[in-house]
């Protein structure tokens, strides 16, 4: 090998490092690139690449040390802008420095260990004289100064800020000093803001509107606030964007809406919650529950709307003065907490299941009674008589009332309820469609089960009976050419239909002849039967001649006998009619007030008045006259309606003595003994009503006393069974 001229080593380095400063100078350097390019790769090949490393590192420590000293004692106005333009600088000087050294790095870098290459070295250069000169945390309290001027809505150097932010991501200063400090900057900025916000939130205003306060002013309202926080998030979201990696976004919005929400979630809870779901605010109770969502207070939220749900039930259930309102009331309540659920909650599952408990533990806080009024609210809206709405309205609104029927807990009241309603309608014709009668048993069915609906099917199967029935009956009638009455029977299955007092009426003897007509006929078909006849459930179509003219009265049983009397003489005693009626009491009381006292009088009576006595005289009223051909003249109520919802809750209350009673059998007959406490836990699981301990307590004494059961002899909570 030729040795190496003796200068050859200084000669090189001296070159090299002329072009460094030359390149740092943004001067041409003194000899062309290959030429530089050559001089390193000879100094690596003759084993000089440490003395060329340790050159080319210590004049970038140099030159970065002075120019960051330079800039440290400028104005803090101006130091950003003149970090950035030496930076800039600074990464396109390493680049081309990069290249005349490309052969130390391909060589004496990749063969050394624990040696940076030079771009990795020259980046820890400027590292450490930030370090060591204190401008570290300099740039950092000036980039965090020029972010809060961002947010107090001024205007920043964003390309400078952006360069910034990048250089201390490149530098490796970032992670660990740059983001905490700026979460730390944040956290602080928000505390202050929100601590002043918060601090000065007003009540909602009537037919207020969401909307964002750019300007902050010095009241705000929970919604005004709730989208304030979002208007910060969105910034704060696209801030990080501009300046923050994907690692560092995550940790800045926690910050910040910890600050925002999470500290004052109780507060805003609590000032506004009630009023926005009052005012039904659909896009700040789902901004509300975004917020909520995403700082876990999901909980605190379902804390204030199962108390919302439970005041604004309760206040309906336990007014008695909203009876008539109260189905309708309680479905525009779920609807709306259902558009809230759906619009603004996501459909969350805590808080729908949160709706469920709390709806039914109001619904069933009145006992008895919302089963009873829900009843008569689908008895309401299946009655022909209801022309406001279509059948697909009714089908509609019946969907909603078989979600109220899911809450409540009294079944069989509102069974028994629902059973003498569709009967009226039935029997009455009264009824918006059987169809229609169809499908709500079916929902019910669907919500219960068959055996909930079994006994609301066979009345519908024995009005299809009875149409069969009445057609063979009128072809027969025409075959034998009878009276000119037209009579039509119901055959009601006992078991089926509702308990009917007997009531004692002498009919007209055509009419006693078409009965027993049928009578022979029904037997013909169903051979060991027995009838029991129910004229108080008939309703009869006379034709009465009037001085006016003919005129057809749709009467009930009672009022069409009752008139019939008059067919015969004008003028009958009280005592006649009750004689020849067999009618007696409060019965033939309303049967005569309706004929003679209402606002169609097709009799008259001595003395006048609205009240019938049993000296009152009753005289046919030939000169009655009305505009109408056919004419239907109603039955007196009296207090019909209160007597029969007294009888039908002693009814049920009856029968439940007995479900109670067998239901604990069941349960000690499966055990053969059992602690109270475990009674009481399985015996909602055998009933479909609520029973109170009492109740309970009572049942399970008087199941003892008739030797069904026995207390332990040394635990008297423990209940064996006796076979």
């Amino acid at each position: 090998m030729t040795p190496l001229p003796a200068n050859y080593k200084t000669d090189a380095l001296a070159r090299l490092k002329s072009a460094i400063q030359a390149i740092q100078q943004s001067q041409p350097t003194p000899q062309g690139l290959e030429e530089l390019y050559r001089d390193c790769e000879g100094l690596c090949l003759h084993k000089f690449g440490s003395d060329v490393y340790a050159m080319a590192k210590a004049e970038l420590e140099t030159y970065t040390c002075q120019r960051l000293g330079e800039i440290n004692y400028q104005p803090d106005a101006s130091v950003l802008n003149l970090t950035t333009q030496f930076w800039a600088a600074y990464t396109q000087q390493l680049d081309m420095i990069k290249c005349v050294f490309l052969y130390l790095d391909r060589t004496y870098v990749l063969q050394s260990a624990n040696v940076a290459s030079l771009w990795s070295m020259g980046l820890s250069v400027v590292r450490q004289c930030l370090v060591d000169t204190g401008m570290k945390s300099k740039l950092i309290r000036l980039i965090l100064g020029e972010v809060a001027k961002e947010r107090d809505g001024k205007s920043a150097d964003q390309e400078s800020l952006l360069s910034l932010v990048q250089m201390l991501v490149d530098l490796g200063l970032s992670s660990q000093f740059f983001m905490p400090s700026l979460i730390d900057a944040s956290r602080d900025y928000y505390a202050r803001e929100s601590r002043r916000l918060v601090g000065s939130l007003v009540a909602i205003q009537p037919a207020e509107e969401s909307r964002s306060s750019s300007n902050l002013a010095s009241t705000m309202s929970v919604p005004q606030y709730l989208a304030h926080v979002k208007l910060r998030i969105d910034e704060e979201t696209q801030r990080a964007a501009r300046y923050l990696n994907t690692n560092g976004k995550g940790p800045l919005l926690s910050t910040i809406l910890t600050q925002l929400i999470e500290k004052h979630a109780e507060r805003l809870l609590t000032t506004s919650f009630d009023a926005m779901v009052d005012a039904f605010m659909l896009a700040d109770l789902a901004n509300f529950y975004s917020l909520l969502s995403s700082v876990g207070k999901i909980e605190s939220l379902k804390r204030y709307w199962v108390m919302y749900i439970k005041k604004v039930g309760l206040r309906l259930v336990q007014a008695p003065e909203l009876d008539v309102s109260l189905v309708s009331e309680l479905l525009a309540l779920k609807q709306r907490l259902d558009d809230i659920m759906t619009s603004a909650f996501q459909n969350n599952g805590i808080l729908a299941h949160a709706l469920r408990e709390s709806f039914e533990g109001f619904v069933n806080s009145r006992r008895n009674k919302p089963a009873q009024l829900t009843a008569k609210f689908i008895d309401q809206c299946m009655r022909s008589g209801n022309r406001s709405t279509t059948n697909e309205d009714v089908e509609s609104l019946l969907d909603r009332v078989v979600v109220l029927f899911r809450f409540i807990n009294d079944k069989d009241l509102f069974e028994a309820y629902y059973k003498r309603d569709l009967a009226k309608r039935l029997l009455y014709n009264k009824s918006v469609s059987i169809d229609t009668e169809r499908s709500m048993i079916q929902k019910l069915r669907v919500e219960y089960g068959p055996g909930y609906t079994k006994r609301l099917e066979g009345m519908l199967r024995d009005m299809d009976v009875s149409s069969d029935l009445e057609g063979k009956l009128t072809n027969l009638q025409q075959a034998q050419e009878t009276s000119g009455i037209d009579f039509h029977a119901t055959i009601l299955t006992q078991a089926f239909w509702p308990a009917y007092e007997p009531l004692p009426l002498v009919i007209p003897r055509d009419v006693e002849l078409a009965q027993e007509q049928f009578v022979r006929f029904y037997n013909e078909k169903h051979n060991g039967r027995k009838l029991f006849w129910q004229p108080n459930l008939g309703t009869c179509l006379l034709k009465v001649v009037f001085d006016e003219g003919i005129k057809e009265l749709s009467l009930t049983i009672m009022q069409g006998t009752v008139l019939l009397l008059f067919s015969e003489q004008d003028v009958l005693s009280y005592e006649q009619i009750q004689e020849n009626t067999g009618l007696e009491g409060v019965e033939l009381t309303r049967t005569l007030q309706s004929l003679a006292c209402g606002k169609l009088r097709v009799l008259t009576k001595e003395p006048r008045g609205r009240d019938v006595a049993e000296t009152d005289v009753f005289t046919f009223n030939a000169a009655f006259k009305s505009s109408h051909a056919r004419i239907k003249i109603g039955q007196i109520l009296l207090k019909e309606v209160e007597n029969e919802s007294k009888e039908v809750e002693e009814h049920i209350q009856f029968d439940r003595m007995y479900q109670v009673d067998a239901a604990i059998v069941r349960i000690l007959k499966a055990r053969k003994q059992a602690d109270h406490p475990t009674l009481m836990s399985e015996l909602p699981g055998q009933l479909k009503f609520n029973s109170t301990a009492t109740e309970v307590k009572e049942r399970i004494e008087t199941l003892i006393e008739r030797d069904y059961l026995k207390r332990d002899d040394t635990d008297p909570s423990i209940y064996h069974y006796l076979a």
